[in-house]
């Protein structure tokens, strides 16, 4: 366990994560080249979320995920559907990914797939790929810090982007 967080704690001092803040600043993230990765430090059942808004250029919503830390996980995305995955990896320390194409979202905890979707039909939401991202001030409380870019590299091995 020592070894997993030493492990974390040197990638998130990396060069390019930034401190996770929830004053309503948004942040470019085309979805297109990038994917987005959130640390967080949360134990299941503690009551916390992971909440990010997206948001098209301009301003109008384009998109919602939600982790729930609950006492059994539970995820959320703004087309209304939600999945309770089993194969959350048990570490504290996880490094969230999330991940957009045209037709599907989906979410990886420390390398490992936990969530897909297809957004293609009846929701409305997912459509944009080149987005500005906030998160949530009145719901996010597990996200600590981000990154958009690069690779993501932990317990040996390299997550793709």
């Amino acid at each position: 366990m020592i070894w997993i967080s030493f492990m974390l704690t040197c990638i998130l001092s990396a060069q390019g994560w930034e401190t996770v803040t929830r004053d309503g600043t948004k942040y470019p993230l085309d979805f297109s080249t990038y994917s987005l990765y959130i640390s967080t430090d949360s134990e299941n059942g503690s009551g916390d979320e992971l909440g990010v808004n997206m948001y098209k250029r301009g301003g109008d919503n384009d998109g919602r995920v939600i982790i729930y830390f609950n006492s059994k996980w539970t995820v959320f995305d703004s087309c209304s559907r939600f999945s309770y995955p089993t194969n959350i990896p048990g570490e504290r320390n996880k490094i969230w990914k999330i991940s957009r194409t045209a037709t599907h979202v989906s979410i990886s905890c420390n390398g490992v797939e936990v969530y897909k979707k297809s957004v293609a039909g009846s929701c409305s939401n997912f459509k944009d790929l080149d987005v500005d991202i906030m998160f949530d001030s009145s719901s996010d409380t597990a996200s600590d810090r981000f990154t958009t870019g690069g690779q993501c590299t932990a317990k040996g091995r390299d997550w793709e982007q």
